[in-house]
């Protein structure tokens, strides 16, 4: 029994180095950065100390057009912004090439960190965080991540990596190439306290009473494998194109996109009633891509192809959003019901008719449908939820005192 003179451990919470991607993209990228920002706020939230990092050559930083020569870059500017605006001020570290003014600092405290959390296995400086007991990848792309890395033959960065999860519920079972990795699922976390009531504040679109997404029109090339062709977006949305047609006037299907109005599909999609925003003006900022999201009916969304041929249980960070916010969702189908109730809030579609038959559903029942999509991010997507699901699947137990 220790003396009564000598003192007990001090406790400490959790320590996790959680690599994000948010200075890549300085431009209209909103929705990106929620995705990451917000596995960083819920390891806060679930009672972890938590240091963000992010590592980005230097050649690549964008230069402010408005600024004064010698000026901070847009990457650096932006990066600067949320670490200050997200209370991560004195927890943040930009390295560029592999220098920071907060290296040191970084260093120090990450003598004793526990984990090493490295979303989409961005972060390259494998020997900043090498020593650390737990270094777990995240892969929020599902399908394509194992694609690429075993038909491809890319280095997705897996090798520094002890522990490799994945949005993916279903991807032990799916239709893709074995890595040699075991994935451990999770869902995507939402943060309950910034997705509430809709705020004031202007918009560049009004979307009230539309359904609503945001999304690139294109993004992968098609990759063949094993007779099956795995797509993205604009191979999904066309299965779709007469939605506008099945819920009947008014139309009220806006996709805010990269799409502009010289595409082909443009035509041909406004013509079958469908209506388009600038994706760029939505995603300008954090907030104005909050409003939208909030002042939508709910979000009617497709799903990569590949995810839906690979049926690898993917589900959107976006539609989390939605969510906690009280819009129903309806999402096309991956998987992802096998984990996630489809129905009330939240519904699974296969063809244009079950999503159809899902956005007049929630239209005749809105108060209904509203609030059993806020109880779904409640029960299911919770950041601390999910945040401590994940530390547990590291066998670290919040409930147990950490000690120095």
């Amino acid at each position: 029994m220790p003396s009564a003179d000598l003192p007990f451990p001090s406790p400490r919470r959790v320590k996790v180095v959680c690599a994000v991607v948010i200075a890549h993209v300085p431009r209209s990228s909103a929705g990106n950065t929620w995705a990451f920002l917000q596995w960083a706020l819920g390891l806060r939230q679930a009672g972890c100390d938590v240091w963000i990092v992010e590592h980005l050559d230097r050649a690549k930083l964008e230069p402010d057009p408005h600024a004064p020569a010698g000026a901070p870059s847009l990457n650096e500017r932006l990066w600067s912004q949320v670490a200050e605006e997200w209370g991560f001020a004195d927890r943040a570290t930009l390295f560029l090439d592999d220098e920071a003014p907060s290296a040191d600092a970084f260093a120090r405290w990450a003598e004793d960190a526990d984990v090493f959390l490295n979303l989409s296995g961005q972060f390259k400086l494998d020997h900043r965080v090498a020593h650390l007991p737990r270094r777990a990848y995240l892969d929020m792309d599902p399908g394509f991540t194992q694609l690429w890395a075993t038909v491809s033959g890319v280095d997705m960065n897996f090798a520094p990596h002890t522990h490799f999860f994945t949005v993916g519920s279903r991807l032990p079972q799916a239709h893709l190439p074995d890595t040699g990795r075991t994935w451990i699922p999770t869902l995507p976390p939402v943060c309950l306290d910034q997705w509430r009531a809709a705020e004031p504040g202007p918009l560049p679109v009004d979307p009230a009473g539309c359904w609503t997404t945001v999304t690139h029109w294109h993004g992968y090339k098609q990759f063949p494998w094993d007779g099956r062709l795995y797509g993205d977006k604009r191979d999904s949305l066309v299965r779709v194109r007469d939605l506008p047609d099945r819920l009947g006037p008014p139309p009220r299907v806006l996709v805010a996109t990269d799409m502009t109005s010289d595409w082909h599909d443009h035509g041909e999609f406004t013509s079958a009633g469908w209506h388009f925003a600038p994706a760029a003006a939505v995603c300008a900022d954090l907030r104005v891509y909050r409003r939208f999201l909030a002042a939508s009916a709910g979000e009617f969304s497709v799903a990569k192809q590949g995810y839906v041929v690979s049926r690898g249980g993917w589900f959107s960070d976006r539609a989390a959003c939605y969510l906690a916010l009280g819009r129903p969702v309806a999402l096309e189908e991956t998987g992802w019901s096998e984990t996630l109730p489809s129905g009330d809030g939240l519904r699974a579609w296969a063809d244009v008719d079950e999503a159809a038959a899902a956005l007049l559903e929630f239209e005749r029942n809105p108060v209904r449908h509203q609030a059993a999509a806020r109880r779904i991010a409640e029960e299911h997507l919770d950041a601390r939820k999910v945040c401590r699901a994940f530390l547990r699947a590291l066998s670290l137990d919040l409930s147990v005192t950490q000690v120095a």
